[in-house]
């Protein structure tokens, strides 16, 4: 199920057209015109990415050598499509921030869709009930959309100046997708080819910890800072570096405590939950959440350049992070082995960060009474890990 996931994943970022956004973004975000020709490009992204799955599934299960896949994929591939029939008042709902409509729209569905996986993995103990409960989520979710939230009624249609926004808008989303998610998925593809399998698990294990709060986020970035960004831009923009900061400034001190807590007692609580196994976790847990701060100030800006129309700059900069990712890994490895393909990771950060940070300079948007306390406190917590 795990590879199941993971090809889905990567299919479905690969094909990222950047809908969603555009819709927030767009001063035709609430034009049905563009809204049901951003809705027929989706329902194309979805029947191309079942298709996808479908054509996929033999090579992937002789590769393998998982002949479950041939049938796993396809049918895995059908949320797919069924995603791709949502209405667009998701986000138009987003955009003009109904938040606890959607908030309790997805939780509603994510409990039903657990409970049947649930009921059925106890019942039947069986892969298909995963599948089964993910494919009810996708399909309640598309019909909610459609029949509970307020707003245009979707329609097939196609006109070439919503398209050439969408696309203009797109097309560069797209290429940062695919960047990221080799960038995302670029640390564990290294570690197995570097190093072992082995160490690979007990790197996977510290990053899941580390990742927690970072999740949190990314999601209220999404959901939350960039619908309201886009409309500060489009009605109110001498007010933007004022939300940003205060923003910026809930997010970085929740994140900051986060890393204090890792850095202090991430090794006893690596400890506590694994066996000795997992014992090596426990160093890398504090290293991580070092380069996690830095991955903060840069998230917390990111958004922006979505909210602004930005796409090439979104682009330009993951594939910088992407860059200092891949030869931080390598100069770590020559220089320490598995120890320095870690603090190459934290790094790459760290680095990231100096991009952001030189290019939202030049936007006057950079907030260095926000960003200087954090790099002290990553020092003063480098030193602790360090000696301790």
């Amino acid at each position: 199920m795990a590879l199941v996931q993971t090809f889905l994943t990567g299919l479905q970022m690969f094909s990222d057209l950047g809908i969603f956004p555009s819709i927030v973004h767009s001063k035709r975000g609430e034009d049905p015109a563009f809204l049901n020709t951003a809705w027929t490009l989706q329902v194309i992204r979805g029947i191309v990415l079942w298709v996808g799955t479908c054509i996929i599934a033999a090579p992937i299960a002789r590769f393998y050598d998982e002949p479950m896949l041939m049938q796993l994929l396809p049918v895995a591939g059908l949320s797919a499509l069924i995603d791709g029939t949502a209405s667009t008042k998701l986000a138009t709902a987003n955009r003009q921030l109904a938040l606890k409509q959607l908030t309790t729209l997805e939780i509603s569905i994510y409990a039903i869709s657990l409970s049947v996986m649930i009921v059925g993995a106890w019942l039947y103990r069986s892969v298909w009930v995963l599948l089964l409960g993910g494919l009810i989520g996708s399909l309640l979710k598309s019909i909610a959309s459609h029949v509970l939230l307020k707003g245009e009624r979707n329609s097939f249609c196609w006109d070439k100046e919503a398209f050439h926004e969408l696309q203009q808008f797109g097309q560069w989303i797209f290429l940062s997708t695919i960047i990221a998610f080799f960038a995302l998925q670029g640390d564990r593809l290294a570690l197995g080819w570097l190093l072992d399998v082995r160490f690979l698990g007990i790197y996977t294990v510290a990053l899941g910890l580390s990742s927690a709060v970072e999740s949190i986020v990314t999601q209220m970035n999404s959901k939350v800072l960039f619908p309201s960004y886009a409309e500060l831009i489009r009605e109110r923009p001498a007010a933007l570096y004022r939300v940003l900061r205060k923003a910026r400034l809930i997010l970085i001190a929740l994140s900051s405590s986060f890393a204090i807590f890792l850095v202090l007692f991430g090794k006893p609580l690596i400890d506590l939950l694994y066996d000795e196994r997992y014992l090596e976790a426990g160093w890398i847990l504090r290293v991580l959440a070092i380069g996690f701060l830095g991955r903060v100030l840069s998230v917390t800006y990111e958004d922006i350049l979505l909210a602004k129309g930005q796409t090439f700059k979104t682009m330009l900069l993951t594939s910088i992070g992407a860059l200092f990712q891949l030869n931080s890994m390598l100069l770590g490895y020559s220089l320490a082995g598995p120890q320095g393909v870690i603090i190459g990771i934290a790094a790459t950060e760290w680095l990231t960060y100096i991009a952001y940070a030189l290019y939202f300079n030049r936007l006057s948007l950079w907030q260095p009474e926000l960003d200087f306390p954090v790099v002290a406190l990553a020092g003063c917590l480098t030193l602790i890990v360090y000696y301790t």
